[in-house]
């Protein structure tokens, strides 16, 4: 007899297999209108495959409840992931590249984790499996879960818990609304956002097939691997700015998004991680613009360097990590800027990664406080965000996350560095658990990864996947009481 705990994490593996099989259409539809019958027979058989077992499934498995406990909710998180990457490498492993199977794993964790990563040229991949890369980026960047969550008639507060270990992050949203409404009115965003930008890259000039890989993969903040492996480099300027647009969009917190289609401009302003984002992308680019004009002797055009200064100060901070300027010839102060702004990234619940802006600015007033009180010992000052004193729970959770995601980044820098030298071990560490997939001077594809042994390339995808899913499930699992058999239910 199946427990009720296994019931729940068998119905949310199979609603999203039911919705992974569905989002890999267009995949399909590509593979014919390509003529590419190769793939058309992998991802196809993969996509009706796992849309009727996924049916059927969900339903077999369907239990009713209201409330869940978090390590169940965690547990279903990573199962529902990690099934959906070993489903996503099949077909590359199938398919025409003849890739190793710790490769095709590698294209699939990377995928899903909207990492700008491969181990293949753009040039020889096949059409079919760039969409389905780019399919796989859209649904990890909103989250598989939260997806399925809208085409299925799921518990309100179970629904809650689910997308909070999926997409994790302080949020802070305040929005009269309910929660199935909220992920509801995300879907609708998301998918409004990658039209609107399908739309005005082919007013640009990229064909459709481009236009539409570009829109999926942009928007979840995941490179653009199909346009000359992430190099935009000789693109129009059109196409640099629109791509540039989204990308910033799509590092917002989702919340403020929501706040601007509701006209609640008012709330919108009050919040300080937009202004931080923002800013810190201004004034960096700024600087680093001043730096370039003192190193070349003011031989530069200021206000063109500038714009494209900008545009790839964006691109490594959303963590999109595509290249849009020569970061050859920047200075090695300038490259340092960079590096260590990517710790930060994008903000909480987005589709970029890092430590994210409002952990940021929580342990900068921490930290700011807690001089203070060095200084006036028996002054009470609470932290404020956004106006709201923060609970001592949430200000530990989030300074705690950023140890972790410290520690969690030179670990993986050691293991690298077994085969890596110290520069590209942790230059490489970051790229992948920011989910960026570059770093100055370099991009992690075809040519560099030829040289990386299984050991970095497991590493890589360890992670990619912690980045993502934010440290916390894949930490749980290697403790023994998160394994423990007990009630979950409440």
């Amino acid at each position: 007899m199946v427990s009720k705990e296994k019931r729940f994490v068998l119905h949310m593996v199979f609603a999203s297999l039911m919705i992974f099989g569905a989002f890999t259409v267009p995949a399909v539809l590509l593979c014919i209108r390509y003529q590419d019958y190769n793939e058309l027979a992998h991802i196809g058989t993969i996509s009706i495959s796992t849309f009727i077992i996924g049916f059927i499934g969900q339903k077999v498995f369907y239990y009713d409840i209201n409330r869940m406990n978090s390590r169940i909710c965690f547990m279903t998180t990573i199962f529902t992931w990690l099934t959906m990457i070993f489903i996503t490498s099949i077909p590359f492993y199938l398919s025409s590249l003849n890739l190793s199977y710790i490769d095709s794993l590698y294209e699939a964790v990377a995928s899903w984790t909207t990492t700008g990563t491969s181990v293949v040229n753009s040039d020889v991949m096949p059409i079919g499996l760039q969409m389905l890369r780019a399919s796989c980026n859209w649904m990890g960047a909103l989250g598989i879960i939260v997806i399925a969550l809208n085409f299925l008639p799921t518990w309100q507060f179970v629904g809650r818990s689910l997308v909070i270990t999926e997409i994790a992050g302080p949020g802070f949203m305040k929005i009269n609304t309910t929660f199935r409404k909220t992920y509801r009115r995300a879907l609708a965003i998301y998918i409004s956002l990658t039209a609107i930008q399908y739309a005005l890259l082919r007013l640009s000039g990229l064909n459709k097939s481009d236009s539409l890989i570009t829109s999926l993969s942009n928007i979840s903040t995941a490179g653009l691997m199909n346009l000359n492996n992430g190099n935009i480099i000789s693109y129009g300027l059109a196409v640099k700015i629109i791509i540039t647009t989204f990308a910033f969009m799509s590092s917002l917190n989702f919340s403020i998004l929501l706040l601007a289609t509701m006209r609640k401009f008012r709330e919108l302003t009050e919040g300080p991680e937009l202004k931080f984002h923002s800013g810190r992308i201004l004034t960096t680019a700024i600087f680093i613009t001043g730096i370039l004009y003192i190193t070349y002797n003011r031989s530069i055009s200021s206000l063109k360097e500038f714009g494209n200064v900008l545009m790839q100060v964006n691109s490594y901070f959303t963590t999109a990590g595509y290249q849009i300027s020569d970061t050859s010839r920047w200075p090695g102060a300038a490259c340092a800027i960079i590096l260590v702004q990517m710790f930060i990234g994008a903000c909480a619940i987005s589709s970029g990664g890092g430590i994210k802006a409002a952990r940021t600015i929580i342990a900068l007033k921490t930290a700011s406080r807690t001089l203070y009180h060095h200084i006036h010992k028996n002054a009470i000052r609470p932290i404020k965000y956004a106006g709201t004193p923060l609970k001592l729970n949430t200000l530990l959770r989030c300074n705690l996350y950023i140890v972790m995601f410290v520690v969690t980044y030179l670990f993986g820098a050691l293991i690298l560095s077994i085969n890596l030298d110290l520069n590209t071990a942790l230059s490489t560490s970051l790229a992948m658990l920011t989910n960026t997939g570059t770093y100055i001077n370099q991009t992690a594809t075809t040519g560099i990864l030829d040289d990386y042994s299984v050991v970095s390339k497991i590493t890589m995808m360890f992670l990619m996947l912690a980045g993502r899913l934010e440290i916390y499930p894949f930490i749980l699992i290697f403790f023994k009481s998160f394994w423990k058999n007990d009630n979950d239910f409440f």
